[in-house]
């Protein structure tokens, strides 16, 4: 083999490649190491520490600011929840249960069919004993009274028979003795029977759905999916926003990096990265043999 030629042609090249590698190799082993500054003789040796480590603290106050103003923003979180993919099976969600009975979905909300029907009997007791609460305060006898009084007075007034042998007083006495006996009967009877009636018409309610009960009062399926929509861009909304207002992204993507050891972040910078910082050490490998190859024919 001619030595001549190895050393004009070749060896350039290669040791320019081999220089180049090394070179960008070292460099970008310089982003992370050393982790620690390095003295000599009480003085910090220069480069040390790592670019990384030195300005970790720089690093995670800009990636902070960078998530929180770029990547974490309100608008691009509302924008993934309102998606179509996202919305769709929620609404769709809500609308099925809707559409099963009250007694099945109030089983399951409550833990058991036992359960709900305890509260079903709670409910049914609260609301006999609002109803006949409000019926008492509605004073039945006391208008059976006065109302019953004055329809009899205009009967006997126009009757000249009637109003001769019929008094105010007897009129009186009567109506007195029915409103008493009215209350009697409300006092008596009044809880047990809107009891009966409650307890039957909640128990019917409870074989119906909520969209029924809803279309009954008016509003077909299709009012009910666009309020709900509605209800939920709103809240998403709001959640969003309730939620960034109380919670600094940047800070806690600040906190998070600077708690990080070198060698995690070295670890996640290595993840993201280890194609692109290769193909740097693998151009100043390129770089290098191009540079060698152009010194022959300088």
């Amino acid at each position: 083999m001619n030595w001549a030629i190895l050393t004009t042609y070749l060896l350039p090249p290669l040791i320019g490649a081999v220089i180049g590698y090394f070179t960008n190799l070292i460099a970008v082993k310089m982003l992370f190491y050393p982790h620690k500054a390095v003295y000599l003789f009480g003085h910090r040796l220069p480069f040390t520490p790592g670019a990384i480590p030195k300005g970790k603290a720089r690093l995670a106050k800009s990636a902070g600011k960078i998530v929180q103003n770029e990547l974490f923003t309100r608008e691009d979180i509302s924008g993934r929840l309102l998606t179509e993919e996202v919305e769709k099976p929620l609404i769709d969600k809500v609308m099925s249960i809707l559409d099963a009975d009250i007694r099945s979905t109030g089983s399951v909300m409550a833990g058991s069919p036992e359960k709900y029907d305890q509260l079903e009997k709670n409910f049914a007791e609260l609301l006999s004993f609002k109803i006949t609460d409000a019926i008492k305060r509605m004073d039945i006898p006391g208008t059976i009274h006065k109302e019953g009084k004055a329809m009899l007075l205009e009967h006997v007034l126009n009757s000249r028979f009637l109003s001769m042998v019929v008094t105010d007083n007897m009129i009186d006495r009567v109506m007195k003795a029915v409103s008493d006996k009215m209350e009697e009967f409300i006092d008596a009877r009044g809880p047990e029977m809107v009891s009966e009636i409650t307890t039957s018409r909640i128990h019917d309610l409870g074989e119906r759905t909520p969209l029924y009960v809803l279309e009954q009062a008016g509003y077909d399926p299709e009012f009910v999916r666009r309020k709900i929509t509605e209800a939920y861009r709103e809240s998403v909304v709001n959640a969003v926003n309730s939620a960034l207002r109380r919670i600094d992204v940047a800070k806690v993507v600040e906190d998070k990096i600077n708690s990080m050891a070198v060698e995690e972040l070295e670890k996640g910078v290595l993840t993201v990265m280890k194609t692109e910082l290769k193909l740097i050490v693998d151009l100043g490998a390129l770089i290098g043999l191009v540079i060698g190859s152009i010194n022959i024919f300088i």
